[in-house]
């Protein structure tokens, strides 16, 4: 058997976690447990250092910024950096950060006075080229997370724990930007670990700067920034070739409820312990809007068919957890999580052409130029669906007129017409053995009838892990709490 390794990725929020995430280390270093970690650039709740530095390159690319103004910015950051050092940290490592920032800085001085390149990347990155070396904007302060947070672990002074910060630089060079997504996850994932394996088998625990730069072009489907728990995924993929591992992502927010708990009244919501890839996938993607759950990059094929378990957990309530790995839960048929969608756009369509073969293809071209589409409804005469919250009412209008004169419709608003309703929500039920009890559409329409609650569309989604209910805005919280106290509570 092989040993165990746990890879690490540590939340999004690495100020508030200083404390609790070194002794996650030393607590697993003590059971002799190989550890690898990922991190992003340090931030809190309140300030972003990433979307200060885009802001800072965006303002030198465009030239809209004055030297002096340059040092405020970067001494904003750097002074940022230095009171999360003094208020949080066990160690005193704020001259370090003060001369990394002042060798920055000094950077910037002498080669804004020469000659530089400043080239924005498709992925709200900035390219750098001076005439010695390029960096990206975004890669560059990971890599100075990686380096503090090596220094952190190095000296909590206990005999043999290491860590050492990786180099990812060029680890993109020569890959074809005609590649596949999956190729590319799986290039990328054994250069990571060729460039750990070495560190975890020496007992060093490699900390790995989640940002990997150089595409010529953005691959989003494989990494992006935010998208941290993308590279913890890469980075345990090919590690268990050689380890047992488990792959950890730690986070600031909850694990998996069962609702989201300012919704669901007198404290209800229950913890989902255990949960299959394809359910926890169901409800990353239902659960768009807080993303910062588990984004749906980690659980890609490529994990799932090397059977990695995924262990979720937030590093200040270290007692209670989600994990998802390929089984079901055998305890589970029943309704298990439900989520919503408020202040949705329903467009309804109907023609006389509906019989078409190009319609519903037609429809999808033009809605798909002004927001993504969520749920589809078909029938012999009439196509609806729904469209993200985020769109004004002028666009609304152009849509609705652009589709009236595409599809040839005269408005009749009897068989002809195009509308849309501005007052409509979504909610998701979602469970992981949905085809194993066939009764529970019927028992959730009858607990929302006795309410008054009318469902106005029903979608089940093709992996038999989720029903779609459509009904009004305005009877949406209710609704939400009548389910799952009918079948969660």
């Amino acid at each position: 058997m092989n040993e165990i390794l746990k890879v690490k990725k540590w939340g999004g929020e690495n100020a508030a976690e200083l404390i609790k995430s070194p002794k996650n280390i030393v607590d697993d270093f003590k059971k002799w447990i190989r550890q690898a970690v990922i991190v992003s650039a340090m931030r809190s709740s309140k300030y972003n250092t990433t979307d200060n530095l885009i802001e800072l390159w965006k303002m030198l690319w465009e030239k809209k910024i004055d030297f002096d103004s340059i040092q405020a910015k970067v001494r904003e950051i750097r002074d940022f950096h230095i009171s999360i050092a003094e208020n949080k940290w066990i160690i005193n490592i704020s001259k370090y950060i003060a001369d990394r920032f002042d060798n920055f800085l000094m950077k910037i001085t002498f080669n804004l006075s020469s000659h530089y390149w400043i080239t924005p990347t498709i992925n709200n990155d900035f390219l750098v080229k001076w005439i010695d070396k390029n960096f990206s904007v975004i890669w560059f302060w990971e890599v100075i997370s990686s380096e503090i947070q090596s220094l952190i672990i190095n000296n909590l002074d206990i005999d043999w724990l290491k860590s050492k910060p990786v180099e990812l630089n060029w680890i993109t060079d020569d890959i074809d930007d005609n590649s596949t997504k999956s190729e590319i996850f799986n290039i990328l994932s054994v250069r990571i670990a060729e460039k750990t394996n070495n560190m975890i088998n020496d007992w060093v625990v490699p900390i790995i700067p989640w940002y990997i730069p150089w595409f010529k072009r953005w691959i989003e489907a494989s990494i992006w920034r935010g998208y941290s728990d993308a590279t913890a995924s890469m980075t345990a993929v090919w590690l268990w070739k050689k380890f047992d591992v488990t792959l950890e992502i730690q986070k600031s927010v909850l694990w998996i409820l069962s609702a989201d708990p300012r919704i669901v009244e007198w404290g209800k919501t229950k913890l989902i312990d255990k949960i299959d890839y394809l359910t926890a996938k169901e409800i990353t993607w239902v659960r768009w809007a807080q993303a910062k759950l588990l984004h749906s990059q980690v659980l890609r094929k490529e994990l799932q068919e090397s059977w990695i378990n995924v262990h979720l957990f937030n590093p200040f309530e270290n007692t209670k957890w989600t994990i998802i790995s390929k089984n079901k839960s055998n305890e589970s048929s029943w309704i298990e999580y439900i989520w919503w969608r408020d202040n949705v756009k329903v467009f309804s369509v109907s023609s006389w052409n509906m019989d078409s073969k190009w319609i519903l293809s037609k429809i999808s071209l033009i809605a798909n130029e002004y927001a993504s589409i969520d749920v589809v409804s078909t029938s012999e005469t009439e196509i609806s669906f729904t469209l993200e919250w985020n769109i004004t009412k002028d666009k609304l209008d152009e849509l609705s007129s652009r589709i009236r004169v595409s599809l040839g419709i005269k408005e009749n608003w009897y068989e002809n017409f195009v509308k849309y309703d501005k007052n409509k929500a979504l909610v998701f039920c979602i469970w992981q053995n949905l085809s194993h009890n066939l009764w529970s559409l019927w028992k959730a329409a009858s607990v929302l009838s006795k309410w008054w609650i009318n469902i106005e569309m029903v979608s089940q989604w093709r992996m038999e892990r989720a029903i779609v209910f459509w009904i009004k805005s305005n009877q949406l919280h209710n609704a939400i709490n009548l389910l799952h106290n009918e079948f969660i509570s």
